[in-house]
């Protein structure tokens, strides 16, 4: 038996963006770097090292964005670049090892504080079921960490 909601396929993709957006103002809250920065960094401290085309693939950021944003994070020592093995043509970004440190205490932040930004005429009660359904659906979604991917 099919379940019916209210939520669309494009309510639950402008949801989506706007918990992004959220999220990534809430960690830029706490790093000098700029959105599309922090974007490119957690895409590389998820994935693991990848090739330049990779990241503009896993961002839906233009190549020649992201390759400048790569080229600005490397000067400020927080991605490492390296000739790829298999083509020699293309570029491997790594997160750099003090840059992951920083990376990890910017996703640990709890999201508590910004779904009640976001949701200020909701009770206690309902932000900690919301909170509760998000970390549900997260859990069954799986994360590809760095564990994982690197």
């Amino acid at each position: 038996m099919a379940l019916t909601s209210s939520l669309n396929l494009a309510d639950l993709h402008q949801l989506g963006r706007r918990l992004t957006a959220a999220a990534t103002a809430a960690m830029k809250d706490s790093s000098d770097l700029g959105s599309t920065e922090l974007v490119v960094l957690e895409c590389l401290y998820i994935t693991g090292p990848q090739p330049v085309g990779a990241v503009a693939q896993h961002t839906g950021f233009a190549q020649s964005r992201v390759s400048t944003v790569i080229a600005t994070l490397r000067e400020r020592g927080l991605v490492e670049l390296s000739a790829d093995p298999a083509d020699r043509r293309r570029t491997i970004a790594k997160i750099a090892e003090h840059a992951r440190a920083q990376a990890k205490q910017a996703r640990s932040q709890d999201a508590e504080p910004v779904l009640r930004q976001m949701l200020p005429e909701a009770s206690h009660a309902q932000i900690a079921q919301t909170l509760a359904v998000l970390g549900n659906l997260h859990a069954a979604l799986g994360e590809a960490g760095p564990e994982s991917g690197s």
